[in-house]
């Protein structure tokens, strides 16, 4: 297995797991944890790995959150294209990811925030003002059933109970 190979496949375990440690891996690929070790430092250190997290369903954890989805219509700016203002609304820590994209809209947002006032005031106070935005779609995630790769939803399907 060549080198890219082993990284991506500790890449693979980490994504399914980022719990999973260093003895079951060196297991699993039959690999010295010490190199394992390393390996992961050096992809945390190039930016490969950007971070470790946890997928929280904070619904069942009884917290209110809003998810909206909004698209945003730019004027790019000479020489700059999009990246001023990514960077820009990439900062506001309600946005949870932010994407350039084709289509009728140039940027996707996932703003995440306590409730809808919150999401209405981050697009007139944050996005509108800015001379680069020409539009904005804002949706509202009303029920999650798929969540960062994690079904959320309890199928529920079971066999009926038959009494006698």
């Amino acid at each position: 297995m060549s080198k890219k190979d082993i990284d991506n496949e500790i890449l693979k375990l980490l994504e399914n797991d980022a719990r999973i440690s260093l003895s079951e891996m060196s297991t699993m690929l039959d690999i010295d944890e010490e190199e394992i070790k390393n390996r992961i430092d050096r992809l945390k250190k190039t930016g490969i790995i950007r971070k470790f997290g946890t997928s929280i369903n904070w619904k069942k954890a009884g917290e209110h959150r809003v998810l909206s989805v909004i698209q945003v219509k730019v004027v790019p700016q000479q020489r700059a294209g999009f990246s001023k203002i990514c960077k820009e609304i990439s900062k506001d820590s309600r946005v949870k990811d932010l994407f350039v994209a084709t289509g009728e809209y140039d940027l996707i947002l996932l703003v995440e925030a306590t409730d809808i006032d919150e999401i209405s005031k981050f697009v007139t106070e944050k996005l509108a003002p800015k001379r680069e935005v020409v539009g904005t779609y804002t949706h509202i995630v009303l029920e999650e059933y798929k969540r960062d790769g994690v079904i959320s939803f309890d199928d529920g399907v079971g066999r009926l109970k038959i009494s006698i």
